[in-house]
């Protein structure tokens, strides 16, 4: 059983930047009032797009959101399934729909039309048609079961019945039909083409008996295409094996240029900062008398003895700097050859890589030819490898067969459950099964509400309606009055039948202005008694314009317009049943 436990909604047609919320489990009989355009209706609205993406009435999705908002539309409801938690949230502008179960978001890696088809299906088990049928009664957008085509009608029959599986089965079930059929297509298209290879096969083996010495010359010719092939290969790697020794040979006397550089280098740095260090000292005697560490005087012998030393110490270093640059460039020019070298080795050993990898294929390629031509020019056939060929095909054209057979065999269980699950099938013995119970409710409702008619199903979902007098009426022939009762009896019926079947049982029952139109004060009476025993746990929400009826309902909620937006106030009254017996 889905219990509804509460509702809510912000920036939902004329509702403002505020929840309006209600408590659906609070009071047993609860009756919503409040003039034209105040929002009394809007509960259904809520309801229904909450639930199912859409509103009850005919109002186009764009069209919820508050026109003064315009933004930020949601719609918010709660229930329980057994011991499961859910809450469904639902916006536009942003676009949302979460499905929370047990405070975890449910199915949240499916786009939005799958998860709620799946909740529908799933949690759910109604559609939005079902639910309009079981849950609300309607006086102006709603369609009553009655106005409803023949297949709508066993749709919704079907819902409630929980029978709609059959359905689904019997689609699954043509798109096996369906793959049965393209496999036989295909089982068939490949026992044709085995019977081709098999005739082919036969023929070829005929063809093998007969030497040809047209295409042994042919392979033969290609062989010396190939040898001489071969030869020029074999002329070009040795040509190219001797000019890489040579390049090799040459490079022996460049091979230590890299080291003899670095080491030259090497000196060329320490000799550089040696002559460095010296010109400090000489400059040191050109500007200096005194001893810096003892403070005493230089003699001008000592300064004179020290700037001839540092002098030539430095005429020295430079030259042997000077020498040092120049076999540094000749060391750059020798790895300079070295590296050009290396270069064409590389080259030439790509080029031998490939002529090599050459002369392996052509090789292969004149073995392959040679063993062909050993087979033609044997004096039999391999007529066993051939044989053994034509032995495969043969089975796999058995193997197909049997595989053809499993599948007609197939085919005949999958047409006798077809029509099983048909309309006329298994779904009309269970709706047989149901149509008794279901036309004894209705005729006991429609008497509870003083309206003598005998009303009756057909299996075909028709309705016979005749009088006491056995006078026979149509749903149209009735006044508007007496359509209201029928249509309650049937949604009365709906409910009763989906609590004993267990599939779309709910504690939520909605009346949208039921009270205002057609039905009499006598069928209102009427209707307050079924509707006070109808059931202990169904939460009754009567929509109506309708004044002075609070004292009738156990709770009063009043929809109002403050500064543009509607507002919801509620009253827990004081019944004296006077509505409800």
């Amino acid at each position: 059983m889905i219990i509804f436990e509460k509702i809510r909604w912000k920036n939902f047609l004329s509702t403002g930047n505020v929840f309006s919320e209600i408590d659906l489990t609070s009071q047993r009989t609860n009756l919503i009032v409040g003039s034209n355009g105040a929002g009394k209706s809007t509960i259904l609205d809520a309801l229904t797009f909450s639930l199912f993406g859409k509103p009850f009435r005919k109002i186009s999705k764009s069209m919820l959101v508050n026109s003064i908002n315009e933004k930020d539309c949601v719609a918010e409801i709660t229930f329980t399934i057994g011991k499961n938690d859910y809450r469904v949230v639902r916006g536009i502008k942003p676009t949302k729909l979460e499905i929370y179960c047990n405070g975890v978001l449910w199915d949240k890696e499916s786009s939005v039309n799958e998860q709620q088809k799946n909740f529908e299906n799933s949690v759910l088990k109604m559609n939005f048609k079902s639910f309009t049928q079981i849950v609300v009664l309607g006086s102006s957008t709603f369609v009553p079961f009655m106005k409803l085509s023949i297949p709508q009608r066993r749709e919704i029959i079907e819902d409630i019945l929980d029978i709609q599986v059959f359905s689904t089965m019997n689609v699954l079930l043509k798109d096996r039909v369906k793959e049965n059929n393209i496999e036989v297509r295909e089982i068939d298209y490949q026992i044709d083409l085995l019977k081709d290879k098999i005739e082919l096969q036969k023929q070829h083996m005929l063809a093998l008996e007969k030497i040809n010495k047209e295409e042994i010359d042919r392979k033969r010719t290609k062989i010396e295409e190939y040898k001489n092939a071969e030869t020029e290969k074999n002329d070009s790697i040795e040509s190219l094996t001797k000019e890489i020794f040579n390049l090799n040979k040459e490079m022996k006397d460049y091979q230590k240029s890299n080291s003899n550089l670095q080491k030259l280098n090497t000196y060329l740095i320490k000799l550089q900062s040696k002559l460095k260090s010296c010109k400090k000292d000489h400059k040191f005697f050109e500007k200096n008398h005194v001893c810096p560490t003892c403070t005493q005087q230089l003699s001008d012998e000592f300064r004179e003895n020290k700037l001839q030393e540092s002098q030539g110490e430095i005429n020295k270093m430079d030259t042997g700097i000077e020498d040092l640059e120049s076999a540094i460039v000749d060391e750059q020019n020798k790895l300079q050859k070295f590296t050009e070298l290396s270069t064409e080795v590389n080259n030439r050993n790509a080029t031998l890589s490939q002529l090599n990898f050459q002369l392996t294929s052509i090789r292969k390629e004149v073995n392959s030819i040679e063993e062909e031509i050993k087979e033609l020019e044997g004096s039999n056939p391999d007529k066993k490898a051939e044989y053994t060929k034509l032995e495969k095909l043969v089975k796999e054209k058995k193997d197909f067969s049997k595989q053809h057979a499993s599948l007609k065999k197939d085919r005949d269980v999958l047409t006798t459950a077809s029509h099983l699950l048909k309309d006329n099938g298994i779904k009309t013995r269970i709706i047989k099964t149901y149509l008794p119970t279901m036309n004894k409710l209705i005729n006991d409702f429609l008497q509870r509400m003083e309206f003598y008619v005998n009303f009756t199903l057909d299996e075909n979902f028709e309705e016979i309606i005749k009088s006491r007098y056995r006078d026979v009426f149509s749903y149209d022939s009735f006044s508007e009055g007496e359509k209201a009762r029928i249509d309650i009896a049937l949604l009365l019926t709906w409910r009763s039948i989906a609590k004993l079947k267990n599939s779309v049982d709910t504690n939520l029952l909605i009346l949208d202005e039921i009270f205002d139109g057609s039905l009499d004060q006598s069928g209102t009476s009427d209707l307050g008694w079924i509707l006070r025993n109808f059931d202990e746990s169904t939460k009754v929400f009567v929509i109506s314009h309708k004044q002075g009826m609070d004292d009738k309902f156990d709770r009063t909620i009043t929809a109002e317009k403050e500064k543009n937006f509607s507002i919801i106030k509620e009253t827990v009254n004081e019944v004296t049943h006077a509505l409800v017996g």
